[in-house]
């Protein structure tokens, strides 16, 4: 299935690169960014079957006897603010080791599930910093040179974009393929 997957991830890339000039990231999310995914598998593919949020997998791609199950991540440093007076409240997560656990957390629920034939598994991560973000509160310290910290999990770099400069944001995306360093049972 990464015939599938790494074109539409490619296609929704560059639409989120070309569109921040009038959409700016912050009006951008996970479900966001899944929506132009599956319009691109939906485009370049249209004999692939899309299953939105089935059985608490973000997306499942099936062709014939292949399945993909894919997760997005989409991380980025947003300002909160008051309904009412449009304020700032301050900001609504960040980079730390809390996104970073879920990060985590999202790459071994896909390694846990069961394999069976044809199966393939996929991490979808986008994120942004804003310039002059000291070091330490970058989404890039924790993702950039990211590697999984269970031994049994065969995580894969497939496909990486980025960094891209845009709109005060360094955006950054990758692909990741979730494997299994010990037999598929």
């Amino acid at each position: 299935m990464i015939e599938v997957v790494q074109p539409a991830f490619r296609a929704s890339m560059d639409l989120l690169l070309e569109d921040l000039a009038s959409m700016p990231l912050d009006r951008w999310n996970e479900s966001v960014f899944r929506f132009f995914f599956c319009r691109a598998v939906a485009t370049q593919h249209p004999d692939v079957r899309q299953f939105v949020e089935a059985g608490r997998i973000d997306l499942v791609l099936e062709r014939a006897v292949q399945r993909a199950f894919i997760e997005f991540k989409f991380y980025d440093r947003r300002i909160r603010v008051g309904p009412y007076d449009s304020k700032s409240r301050g900001y609504k997560g960040g980079p730390g080791r809390k996104n970073l656990g879920e990060f985590q957390r999202c790459i071994d629920a896909l390694h846990q599930r069961p394999w069976v034939p044809e199966l393939s598994k996929f991490v979808v991560l986008v994120y942004a910093d804003g310039a002059g973000y000291p070091e330490g509160r970058r989404f890039s310290r924790y993702l950039d040179e990211y590697e999984h910290p269970d031994e049994a999990v065969a995580l894969q770099l497939l496909d990486s974009c980025g960094p891209s400069h845009i709109s005060g944001k360094t955006v950054q995306g990758k692909l990741f393929e979730v494997g299994s360093k010990n037999a598929r049972a």
